[in-house]
Order: structure tokens, then C-alpha cells, then sequence
């Protein structure tokens, strides 16, 4: 009988976490009315900077080796973007360790497109600007192709449902 209620509880306790982050992904901040900047980042293929990339969907990513979740995340939207190349889409998976070794490990690794993934040792010294509040590393912005931050963290399928809306 004890445990049954100690997989009663741990059931619940999974139950109230899926909620709150089903409920966090929902959500956009209001005072994110445009994207903040992301100045040139530089991987193999070359420099980048979101404004530059205005007229696509871009879904910016934060993430580093010590959060299992971003970590996770990292990999399923390089999966997703991987079968959505030749779209309207475009990733920015900005990776924020302080090792940049550990980082190609883990890309290597973990299968992830070079040509998406992005190291930075200085958040505030590469121009990430504080909106993002990229010093957690650990959260996704989907951009409009007009500029607009549209969803906070979202999912693979979010993230599909809107680019089929924008389609229309």
C-alpha cells in the first residue's frame, strides 16, 4: 500500500510539472513586442544576425550541456528543422557553455547540424540582447518573419502549426 501512494505522488508531481511548463510555452511576454537583437554569430558556415533573416520564421535557441531539458530540446528542433530544410524556417540553436570543446563534443555527439548550432562564451559581449535573457541558456523564441516574438518555448508541433497558418 505504501507504494501505491508513493507512485500516486510521483505521478502527481509529473502530472503539475507538465502543466506548468504546458503552461509557460503558451505564453509570449508582453514587453517582447519585437525580437530582441542577435548580432553576427559565427559558426562553419559563416556569420549570421536574426535581423538578417527578417521574412522568415527563426526560432532562436538557448541551451547548454548542463541543462538536460535544453539539452533535449536542442535535439529535437535539430531533428524537426533537419525535415523542414527547404521551408521558411530557419534555427539558431545558441549554445552558452563556457567550454567550447565540451560544446563540439556534444554536437559531434549528439548528431546535431554544425550549420545550425552556434557557441558563445560571453553572452553580453557577443550583442544577445538582455530580452532574450539568454544567461540561462535554457529558453526557445520563435520569430515571425516580420520580427515578432510569437511563442515562448514551444514545441516541435507548435512550432509546425504555425508555420502551416503562416503558409495560408
Amino acid at each position: 500500500m505504501k507504494k501505491f501512494w508513493i507512485y500516486t505522488a510521483f505521478i502527481a508531481v509529473f502530472a503539475f510539472t507538465v502543466w506548468i511548463f504546458a503552461e509557460r510555452i503558451t505564453r509570449v511576454d508582453p514587453s517582447l513586442n519585437s525580437h530582441p537583437e542577435v548580432q553576427a554569430l559565427s559558426n562553419e558556415a559563416g556569420d549570421v544576425k536574426l535581423s538578417d533573416l527578417k521574412g522568415k520564421y527563426v526560432l532562436v535557441n538557448f541551451w547548454d550541456s548542463h541543462n538536460a531539458v535544453s539539452r533535449i530540446a536542442a535535439g529535437e528542433y535539430d531533428r524537426f528543422f533537419r525535415t523542414h530544410r527547404n521551408s521558411n524556417l530557419k534555427l539558431l540553436s545558441v549554445n552558452t557553455d563556457t567550454n567550447r570543446r565540451l560544446f563540439n563534443e556534444i554536437v559531434h555527439g549528439d548528431g546535431l547540424d554544425s550549420l545550425t548550432q552556434y557557441h558563445i562564451l560571453d553572452v553580453k559581449a557577443r550583442g544577445i540582447s538582455p530580452g532574450y535573457h539568454p544567461e540561462g541558456g535554457y529558453s526557445s523564441y520563435l520569430v515571425n518573419p516580420s520580427g515578432k516574438i510569437i511563442a515562448v518555448n514551444p514545441t516541435v508541433q507548435t512550432v509546425e502549426k504555425i508555420i502551416a497558418k503562416g503558409k495560408k
